[in-house]
């Protein structure tokens, strides 16, 4: 196990954590977050590298939580390529478990757990965003109105991501991007609540 989530609420509050952003990553959470810091918000401590950046799972705090997502097959593809410290440690953060047997189809099954986990909370303490709305200029308004206070730096400049989703050439992977397409389908199609 990775961590107690019992105890994390004292951590959080312990290490001065402001603002929570989670993703199952691949999803520009590390641009939002640097943005979000660029704002005054403390984001990025040591309980947040350690697990909560990928947390498997809702958990209850008193501090603003903003849940990002992206399409996961280009989510997949991003920590695929960037490899060991991604592809395996990312399994370990969303599984809460070092030993969690690592492969290609546990972290995509990791990465829609995680999702339905998060997306199925009801709490007026979480916002859900796509991470191509980070791109937007909706997304202002939509983190000011969340926050209640006024943002900078948004929206982010858009770069040409380095991992496309479109003709993949792994038959393996193309194998389990069919095995898990309603899933897949259920995340491209989410709209979130606010």
């Amino acid at each position: 196990m990775i961590c107690n989530f019992e105890i994390v609420p004292e951590i959080v509050k312990e290490h001065g954590l402001e603002l929570l952003v989670v993703s199952y990553g691949g999803s520009c959470c590390n641009l939002f977050v640097d943005l979000m810091e660029k704002n005054g918000y403390r984001c990025k401590t040591e309980i947040w590298h350690r697990i909560l950046c990928h947390c498997p799972k809702h958990i209850e705090l008193d501090i603003p939580i903003i849940y990002i997502y992206d399409n996961p097959i280009k989510a997949f593809l991003s920590m695929k390529r960037r490899g060991t410290g991604y592809w395996d440690v990312n399994q370990q953060k969303m599984s809460n478990n070092y030993n969690t047997h690592l492969s290609d189809e546990n972290l995509l099954r990791c990465m829609i757990n995680q999702f339905t986990k998060w997306t199925g909370s009801n709490n007026n303490n979480l916002l859900i965003i796509k991470s191509s709305e980070i791109f937007n200029p909706s997304i202002i308004s939509k983190l000011e109105t969340f926050l209640n206070r006024k943002i900078d730096f948004f929206p982010a400049e858009y770069v040409l991501p380095k991992t496309h989703c479109t003709n993949i050439k792994n038959k393996n992977l193309d194998k389990l991007f069919k095995k898990y397409e309603k899933y897949i389908h259920k995340i491209n199609n989410f709209i979130p609540n606010k």
